[in-house]
């Protein structure tokens, strides 16, 4: 079996941008009765995060656990991080950057530096785009 050329990949799979605006509209759709009829928003939002935490542990139950310390556990992240880069403006050095992407993680990881990762990435903002 081989992979479907990019371009038909990412048009089937994307990035998930058109997805979860899709699934954001739809969900607004459905609310908009609830408001209408004056149902408060705390009550609104309480719901929303209980159907979150739902669909999390859904997705959790779902869920296949693989030992990324074998050759084949190395491979399962090669294939998530060159699918996350699909769509990105790198996907067309998907086989230089993947494996970068799994090394670096997998020291963070066996460093133990996993939960401090918010530590060691920050984000620039420049006003005005510059």
């Amino acid at each position: 079996i081989t992979p479907p050329p990019r371009s038909q990949q990412d048009a089937e799979v994307g990035d998930g941008t058109t997805s979860v605006v899709l699934l954001a509209g739809e969900i607004l759709k459905q609310l908009k009765g609830f408001v209408e009829e004056g149902v408060h928003p705390q009550i609104i939002m309480r719901n929303i995060r209980s159907a979150g935490k739902l669909a999390v542990q859904k997705v959790q139950e779902l869920s296949i656990p693989f030992d990324t310390s074998t050759p084949e556990g190395s491979e399962m992240l090669l294939k998530c991080c060159s699918t996350a880069l699909n769509s990105k403006l790198i996907a067309s050095h998907q086989d230089l950057f993947s494996p970068m992407i799994v090394d670096a993680v997998k020291s963070l990881h066996e460093a133990g530096s996993l939960d401090d990762l918010d530590s060691l990435i920050a984000i620039k903002r420049i006003p005005g785009g510059d």
